[in-house]
């Protein structure tokens, strides 16, 4: 199912975020039990303005693993999705990343050498997909999602897995933008909001769509519209984007 959010701008707007080389970047929530392990990505990033942009993504999934370090500022290195095939990641000295097409129930396994498979052994009573390490290495994980403006899938979410843990991660259909005076890359890892931005919930929207509108000095604007909730510069979006996973979900 297609989800979308409209961002409106004045003409005045546009020309000053042009001008500036802004970047408009957009984050969706997740949930886990593993919260505190958990990191945000930059999911997708705008660079070119005209009076209104549309973000499309569907939760069509993939699960990654890599030996990219979570850090701040830091892009975390995947392919995008192909066949299951085996590959070999802890024996290289450059960075490595592998990344495969997943669904929810279903179970990504990090084996010995950088073998993964992905079967159905997720017998959690939860939704999630299972990325279950049992090597003796430590993996940056996680979940991408679709992205129907350039058809990619691009991360959601990065956990820091030793060998031997096991991450459960899921969608939340919730989603924060703000902008940086940064060049933002895609998967880039970002601890904290470096604008004002505003978290849209599209959890009870019968068209999976929301509006919203942004003006360079005033900041978001929702209507007044109890699903979109303004945060300021420096809000912790470790906090902001992840939720623990309960026996509702």
């Amino acid at each position: 199912m297609k989800n979308s959010v409209i961002i409106n701008f004045s003409q005045q707007t546009v020309e000053a975020l042009n001008m500036e080389s802004f970047t408009l970047c957009c984050f969706l929530a997740c949930k886990s039990k593993n919260p505190s392990l958990f990191r945000p990505l930059c999911w997708n990033v705008t660079k070119k303005f005209m009076k209104s942009v549309l973000i499309e993504w569907e939760y069509n999934l993939s699960s990654y693993a890599s030996t990219s370090i979570i850090m701040p500022d830091n892009v975390i290195y995947f392919p995008q999705p192909e066949p299951l095939l085996s590959g070999s990641l802890s024996r290289l000295k450059s960075i490595a990343g592998s990344n495969y097409k997943i669904k929810l129930k279903e179970r990504m396994l990090i084996k010995e050498y950088g073998e993964i498979l992905i079967d159905t052994e997720n017998t959690n009573t939860f939704d999630t997909v299972l990325i279950q390490n049992d090597s003796n290495s430590e993996y940056a994980t996680g979940i991408c999602v679709y992205s129907n403006n350039d058809r990619k899938y691009y991360g959601s979410s990065v956990f820091k897995t030793f060998g031997g843990q096991a991450i459960d991660v899921a969608p939340a259909n919730k989603i924060f933008l703000m902008f940086s005076n940064n060049d933002i890359q895609n998967n880039t890892v970002i601890l904290n909001s470096e604008n004002r931005g505003i978290l849209i919930d599209l959890t009870d929207s019968k068209d999976n769509s929301r509006t919203v509108s942004y003006d360079i000095n005033h900041g978001w604007d929702a209507n007044k519209q109890v699903w979109g909730q303004k945060y300021s510069h420096g809000t912790d979006l470790k906090k902001l984007l992840v939720s623990t996973l309960n026996q509702n979900d």
